[in-house]
This record gives structure tokens, sequence and C-alpha cells, in this order.
């Protein structure tokens, strides 16, 4: 299995960023957190999905919990990669 590298998630993360919010700079999004952008419940699901087909990994949201909202998307890779590199 090959390693998950940070880039990547944050590429992971900016592919649905800019998709589903156009107007966020890709420079900021390492910075936001995903409550400042996503507001239901709905759309994080959407951005979980997308970042486990992205990835190919299985992200529990329930293992995230708050963290999946509260923290930066740098932050959030950060997790994501500890997960994914097990």
């Amino acid at each position: 299995m090959r390693k998950l590298e940070r880039e990547t998630v944050l590429a992971a993360i900016a592919g649905f960023v800019t998709e589903h919010f156009p107007d966020v700079l890709a420079g900021q999004i390492e910075r936001l957190t995903a409550s400042q952008l996503i507001h239901q419940s709905l759309e994080l699901v959407e951005f979980v999905l997308h970042l486990e087909d992205r990835l190919g990994i299985e992200i529990d949201i329930n293992n995230l919990g708050e963290a999946l909202i509260t923290s930066t998307f740098g932050q959030l890779a950060d997790r994501i990669v500890a997960i994914g590199n097990g």
C-alpha cells in the first residue's frame, strides 16, 4: 500500500472546496475550517465521500468527531494522513 501524502490530501480537499465553493481562493483553503464553508450535514457527508473516493481510504466520521468541522483543513489533512497511513 502506498503512503498517503499531505499534499495529496490537501489537493483532494481543494478539489472539493473549489468545486462547491468557487469564491474561495486556493491559497486560503489550508487555513479555513469546514464549518466556515459547509453548513449542511449533507454537504459534510459529500465532503467525506469525496475524500474517500479521491484518496482510496475509509474515513470514520465518528472517529474524527468535532475535529472534522472545527479543525482547519490543514490540520484535518494531517489527521487524515495519520489515519490513511495507520
